[in-house]
């Protein structure tokens, strides 16, 4: 089996001179899931190191850089996915972690639970001797004050935010330069054994409400695999909470669809249903790769047959060789 993996960087509006560096760090990102897939890891071990690179990267928000709280504090969540046995383990508000895909894993394989949160997640941490940020404030950058500084007050309504988010046409460069967008980074991955795996990792909404969960850390929303197929959403948390968006995209992968197909039905499903702002990637069992997204731009990078592949935008794409 071929191995492969296809990582996102984000579903957001990406100003005109941060698409170069965004497109650099996605392949960076995905190059590094890859040489694991290549030295004999587990889609397991790719997804997490991806995701891992990704949240030690502050143009992301995900691990150091992350999005700030409504009282300027860093609350991240991760989702990790096993789709060999349908292992799983996330991890939802922790603040003193700086790689929370790592600790979801460590939930998955050390816990008979699926998820740990806030303090629990912390203590659980400490008990197993996980490396312990001292000072939560090193995980917070001038990326992560950007953030905050640019997004609205999240203390208006859920659809107000979405609305003003996902903006007309005639507002698309205001968005750009306010930065708008979610940031969620996630990788999927198929190894030579021809296992699947998904990790999600972000640090939510900007001046999100203290102790919110968005769809990251919950299986079939964030991220899912199985034997058929496995996905990683990034987005809206709550649009793609209502609609089990990484799910849906397997299921459509079970009914027949190819995963460029799966993840175009469960997009377009959730733009219609809800006007959901958000995008996701997807891959089979066969290597095949999908991705989607209702956003002004998705970040992406796959690697497959030593030929890298990476995205910005719907109809452009890059290809070079590894």
């Amino acid at each position: 089996m071929e191995p492969c993996i296809i990582i996102h960087g984000g579903s957001r509006t990406i100003p005109e001179d941060r698409k170069e560096s965004y497109r650099q760090h996605v392949q960076m990102a995905a190059r590094k899931g890859y040489e694991v897939l290549l030295e004999g890891g587990s889609a397991l071990d790719a997804v997490e190191a991806a995701v891992r690179n990704m949240e030690d990267n502050p143009i992301f928000n995900a691990g150091r850089g992350c999005a700030l709280t409504e009282d300027n504090t860093a609350e991240l969540d991760a989702l990790i996915m096993d789709g060999h046995n349908l292992a799983t383990g996330a991890v939802a508000c922790v603040s003193d972690i700086a790689n929370p895909v790592s600790l979801a894993r460590r939930v998955m394989e050390d816990t008979p639970h699926c998820l740990l949160a806030a303090e629990g997640a912390l203590k659980f941490a400490k008990k197993i001797g996980f490396p312990i940020v001292e000072n939560p404030s090193e995980l917070i950058t001038d990326e992560s004050h950007e953030r905050s500084a640019d997004a609205l007050n999240y203390l208006g309504t859920v659809e107000n935010y979405v609305e003003t988010v996902k903006q007309k046409e005639a507002d698309v460069a205001a968005a750009a330069a306010t930065r708008q967008g979610f940031d969620t980074v996630g990788a999927v991955a198929l190894d030579s054994h021809g296992r699947l795996a998904s990790a999600t990792s972000t640090g939510g909404l900007p001046k999100k409400m203290l102790g919110r969960v968005g769809d990251t850390p919950l299986v079939g929303c964030g991220g899912y695999a199985n034997t058929v197929a496995a996905a990683s959403t990034t987005g809206h948390g709550e649009s793609i909470m209502k609609t089990v968006l990484a799910w849906d995209v397997v299921r459509n992968v079970e009914d027949g669809l190819n995963p460029m197909q799966a993840c175009e039905k469960s997009v377009n499903k959730m733009v219609t249903s809800i006007q959901g702002v958000g995008g996701v990637i997807a891959l089979n069992s066969r290597g095949e790769f999908g991705r989607a997204f209702s956003s002004q731009q998705m970040a992406w990078a796959s690697v497959s047959g030593h030929v890298i592949k990476s995205g910005l935008d719907r109809a452009e794409e890059q290809e070079v060789p590894l």
